[in-house]
């Protein structure tokens, strides 16, 4: 672990958040966070108990993560996106023991579903996944209803949702949005105990159409915005940042180059300084030549391409920057750029 390079979570920020997603559906609705690849990246081990007092529920990506919320003692929904039929059978039959409700995108996958309750001599709750739209995984929509039909026939298996995903919440024009919302209500069947999601963390700030019974916000959680137009529209807070310590500073002169391919050369006599992070620390390739940190208050561009675990910034209007001061690569601010 690099004790120069330090990421902090604010559990103030994700309580903001969830306050304020709270405040944009009807109390009637549930909301269930996506916290799939350890809360994006954020830490399940910090955001965890944060989360959990606060929401109605949680959708992960696998399901060993599904598991592994069981083990931290909740008890509560838990929907996972991926079937288990890859996973071995204790696994499938571990999901329907501990009442994890699972994807059903497929007859395949419906069948293993149906087997592992069968050994574990329990009943499976499923959600069905509707592709409207997405091109992912999911039943085609116009096959929806005879999957519906599928399932209400198959022992040991409960249907108790339908869902779908949206592929252009985000943007301005919401034409495809709405397309796939009327698809989506095509898939619907009538009666019976099914809850319906669709909302994503754009479609839940500027389409209420879409909250149905439940929403399942994954960036906005973390205080991203789905995309620069809805800024406006809700007040988030990022919950991450990422500090590092300056490992050198040098002079180089008006001329020089830097980095792999030299892409960068400097148009006067410069002061660099030295930023242990890369693209090895997650830190983007592309951001090369185009981001800036921030050293004592002050923005210091990056020069030349992002290695794998060390970056060149130009600190040459910080004049009394030196080795050992803090940089900031991740801002918790909004603004920041």
């Amino acid at each position: 672990m690099k004790n120069y390079l330090t990421a902090s979570i604010s559990a103030s920020a994700v309580r903001h958040n969830i306050a304020m997603l709270r405040g944009l559906i009807d109390p009637n609705v549930k909301l269930c966070p996506v916290v799939k690849d350890d809360c994006y990246g954020h830490g399940m081990d910090v955001l965890y108990p944060v989360l959990a007092e606060r929401v109605d529920g949680f959708a992960v990506a696998s399901p060993t993560e599904a598991l592994e919320l069981r083990q931290r003692g909740y008890d509560g929904f838990i929907l996972c996106f991926l079937s288990a039929y890859f996973d071995d059978y204790d696994i499938q039959d571990e999901l329907v023991r501990q009442g994890i409700t699972q994807t059903v995108m497929s007859k395949s996958a419906l069948a293993s579903i149906q087997a592992a309750a069968e050994r574990a001599g329990g009943t499976a709750p499923v959600h069905l996944k509707v592709d409207t739209g997405m091109g992912r995984l999911g039943v085609p929509a116009r096959q929806a209803m005879d999957m519906v039909a599928t399932i209400q026939e198959v022992p040991g298996v409960e249907l108790t949702g339908i869902y779908t995903h949206f592929a252009a919440a985000e943007e301005a024009d919401k034409t495809v949005t709405i397309e796939q919302l009327e698809l989506f209500k095509t898939a619907w069947p009538v009666g019976g105990n099914v809850i319906h999601h669709a909302a994503n963390s754009a479609a839940i700030i500027d389409l209420p159409e879409t909250h149905f019974e439940m929403v399942r916000p994954g960036l906005a959680v973390y205080g991203c915005h789905p995309s620069d137009q809805l800024r406006n529209q809700i007040e988030l807070k990022p919950c991450m940042s990422v500090m590092a310590k300056l490992i050198a500073v040098k002079h180089v002169q008006k001329g020089s180059r830097c980095g792999y391919g030299l892409t960068h050369e400097y148009a006067r006599d410069s002061r660099v300084g030295i930023v242990p992070i890369g693209y090895g620390d997650g830190y983007f390739r592309n951001l090369s030549n185009k981001a800036v940190v921030r050293i004592n208050g002050q923005d210091a561009p990056v020069c030349g391409r992002v290695s794998m675990d060390q970056m060149t910034v130009d600190v040459t209007g910080i004049p009394e920057v030196q080795v050992g001061d803090k940089v900031e690569v991740i801002s918790p601010d909004p603004q920041a750029p």
